[in-house]
């Protein structure tokens, strides 16, 4: 599929500017585009690095000079993000239609008008999938789970029994719902499993990235809120809740528990202990590690995580220790003070 920049212009609603209506047949990076391409820029740094770019069009801000033909945007991420809209692949290029004959359905399932169930997917007993979800091959939805409109379940993932999905659910490839949660203790032959009798619960639009895993309560829920955006390789322990529209970030790990709030931003690897509470709204810098309940609005960082002006200070401090050595060393010699343990 291909655009006139002017096609694209209107169907954006944003004003197009420059010389030329060239023809744009995909979206890029600017480091990467190349004739057909079109590309963004958003701040100074990356708007320079249009100069350089092979792009036949770009989106920038509405007061950007730009030698490119351009559409100018009051947001251009907004509305580069309804461009790659339009060059996204049909989505039954990846979930063809119908449903695949290797496919194992339970003969008690309920399926609505399901558009599509990939090759050896299988359904188990009692599972309800309503209209319009679209499930991989190799998924397995075990007994009693519930799915609702709407959802992309790619190939290979695990939904364990009786988990709920809510409205437009994506689980990207070899994600997990409703495994054990992590629960033992000590018997005198050894660690004895708990039982995991809760489930998972997860919202409308909820989507969870590529292996990560979502642990079912010991009882009760565990629950994601509706529009909270999980990146791979995340790990999320039993009886956890978290609010809507939060985003995680990958190899991060949230401890048995744990109530994070609407809102809440948590950047790469950060870890956050047992039974812990983050108000809405707060920020966790990457490779954080949450060792106490933070406030809403707050935004910390570091090991144990603290305010992070604060955090950014002591790591300067840090740096600076050998200097300090030396120092206390030399004031030691002036005042002829022995190091006892010499």
């Amino acid at each position: 599929m291909a655009y006139r920049l002017s096609e694209l212009s209107r169907l954006l609603g944003v004003p197009r500017d420059g010389d030329g209506d060239p023809e744009i047949r995909s979206a890029a990076g600017i480091a990467e585009a190349r004739t057909g391409d079109i590309t963004f820029a958003e701040n100074g740094r990356r708007i320079a690095d249009l100069e350089h770019s092979g792009a036949s069009a770009a989106v920038v801000g509405a007061d950007v000079a730009c030698k490119l033909p351009v559409l100018r945007a009051e947001n251009p991420r907004a509305t580069f993000t309804r461009i790659l809209q339009l060059f996204a692949p049909e989505i039954t290029d990846v979930f063809p239609t119908g449903i695949h004959p290797t496919a194992l359905v339970h003969e008690n399932a309920e399926l609505g008008d399901v558009a599509s169930i990939g090759a050896y997917a299988v359904i188990g007993a009692g599972v309800k999938i309503a209209s319009g979800v679209r499930i991989g091959s190799h998924v397995v939805i075990e007994p009693g789970v519930q799915v609702a409109a709407d959802c992309l379940i790619h190939a290979h993932v695990t939904i364990r029994e009786r988990c709920r999905l809510g409205r437009q659910v994506i689980l990207h490839p070899g994600a997990v719902i409703g495994s054990d949660g992590f629960g033992f203790h000590p018997g005198p032959e050894g660690l004895v499993h708990i039982p995991q009798i809760g489930i998972v619960v997860l919202e409308d639009r909820v989507e969870i990235g590529a292996n990560s895993c979502i642990d079912r309560a010991t009882t009760g829920e565990t629950r994601i809120g509706a529009g909270t955006k999980i990146d791979n390789l995340v790990q999320i322990a039993h009886n956890v809740r978290i609010g809507a529209n939060t985003a995680i970030s990958a190899q991060t790990g949230i401890s048995g528990s744990c109530v994070v709030g609407d809102g809440v931003t948590m950047g790469g690897q950060v870890g956050m202990g047992d039974h812990l509470s983050l108000g809405d709204g707060v920020k966790v810098a990457a490779k954080s590690g949450l060792t106490r309940d933070v406030p809403s609005g707050q935004t910390v960082f570091g090991y144990p995580a603290v305010e992070f002006r604060r955090g950014f200070k002591l790591v300067a401090l840090t740096h600076r220790l050998p200097e300090f050595l030396k120092r206390l060393i030399r004031l030691e010699e002036i005042l002829g003070v022995k190091d006892e343990e010499s």
